[in-house]
């Protein structure tokens, strides 16, 4: 924003800070039904695509990139096909992450353990196991595995092994009416984590990534599943204490492709043309290269415009990090599929808290099919009631 403000002298940006994710969403929806307070542009997650297309309050980005020349192939496939709902580009990605593994090296190297980029759900189990390290009263002091309870790193294993999250094809077919997140790939990593936390190879540090990361950090765990917009931070909890190297998302039997994460830029209606336009500027210089490769390079989020990778300072930041690759690869090697671009339905917010709430109760003992399903009547539940208020509009 500072930078903006100090490249030109037509249009000054102010940001508003909201609060989490969650609360910047429902804030915006209570300024909408309001009618007033909302602001020009807001910085959405990617779960709320669907509610944001569905408000009817957004102009959508694809309209004023095209009548701007605004060449929107300079986009990475996946991030452009994430935000396209029918046929139509709703919001302009711009700190898109994906879901990776980070490594403790020195405990790869201890257990005599090679690196490779890309592992399987068996192979993850397997090299848990061999990492963990237990005290001579059998309490474990190194976990091989730690991972936050969290919904989106269900999400990202059923579209690595090719499963959809919801069904209509994730909702890209037609909209989402059910959830499929009873698959075999979400039900399978449930158990294994589930497994391993009985048997004290995984920790359970419950649904806050900071305890997970502190542990990980510390040495405590050898393998860990973050967001790629954790880097930075990682790596700077971790210090000198051990080397790290990431590798991609796993999968159950055949990789598809993780979906993106993180969030974008949506431009609100109901403003002066001049003061869209303006606003349009602002989202415009956030896409240029200079400024997705800083923002990169400051946080690990990877760069959704491409050439970025290229760039002098990028490349070099590269080879003295190579971990900030790995999200870049990852999507390189991809499949562009409905998979891998991701469940858009409504009420995902609240649907996301049924999933969490399924893996905490198979942590407690309960089988992830039958959790999953229990979820699933709830979810169900939620998004029909969520498309009969879109369709009553």
């Amino acid at each position: 924003m500072k930078d903006f403000n100090a490249s030109q002298n037509r249009v000054q940006v102010k940001a508003q800070y909201v609060g989490s994710y969650d609360d910047g969403i429902n804030k915006l929806l209570a300024a909408l039904r309001a009618g007033r307070g909302y602001p020009h542009v807001i910085q959405v997650y990617d779960i709320g695509a669907r509610i944001m297309a569905d408000s009817g309050a957004v102009v959508p980005l694809e309209d004023l990139a095209r009548k701007d020349g605004f060449d929107l192939d300079r986009f990475l496939p996946q991030p452009r096909n994430y935000y396209t709902l029918e046929g139509k580009l709703y919001g302009l990605p711009f700190n898109s992450s994906n879901s990776i593994l980070y490594f403790n090296m020195s405990a790869f190297q201890e257990a005599g353990i090679p690196f490779k980029p890309t592992w399987t759900l068996k192979d993850l189990e397997e090299a848990a196991r061999k990492l963990t390290k237990k005290d001579a009263q059998g309490r474990t002091v190194r976990y091989g595995l730690s991972i936050p309870v969290d919904s989106w790193f269900v999400e990202q294993i059923s579209y690595n092994s090719g499963e959809y999250f919801c069904n209509n094809e994730n909702g890209r077919k037609a909209r989402a009416t059910a959830v499929a997140f009873d698959n075999p790939a979400a039900t399978a990593f449930l158990d294994m984590y589930a497994r391993l936390v009985r048997e004290g190879v995984a920790a359970n540090t419950g649904r806050n990534w900071a305890d997970s990361q502190s542990l990980f950090a510390q040495g405590q765990a050898a393998i860990a599943a973050y967001s790629t917009a954790s880097l930075t931070g990682v790596l700077r909890q971790i210090g000198n204490r051990f080397p790290l190297r990431t590798a991609y998302y796993p999968y159950l039997k055949e990789r598809n492709g993780v979906a993106i994460g993180g969030a974008a830029l949506y431009l609100l209606k109901g403003f002066p043309e001049a003061e869209i336009q303006a606003a349009w500027s602002f989202v415009r210089f956030l896409l240029e290269p200079n400024t997705q490769a800083k923002w990169h390079l400051a946080t690990g989020y990877f760069p959704v415009v491409k050439g970025v990778a290229e760039l002098p300072e990028v490349r070099q930041a590269h080879v003295r990090q190579p971990n900030y690759t790995t999200a870049i690869q990852q999507l390189a090697t991809s499949k562009v599929n409905a998979a891998s671009a991701g469940c858009v339905m409504g009420s995902f917010p609240e649907i996301r808290q049924y999933v969490q709430a399924a893996w905490e109760e198979v942590l407690k003992g309960k089988p992830a099919a039958e959790a999953l399903k229990e979820a699933k009547a709830k979810a169900d539940a939620a998004l029909e009631r969520y498309n009969r208020s879109v369709a009553a509009r």
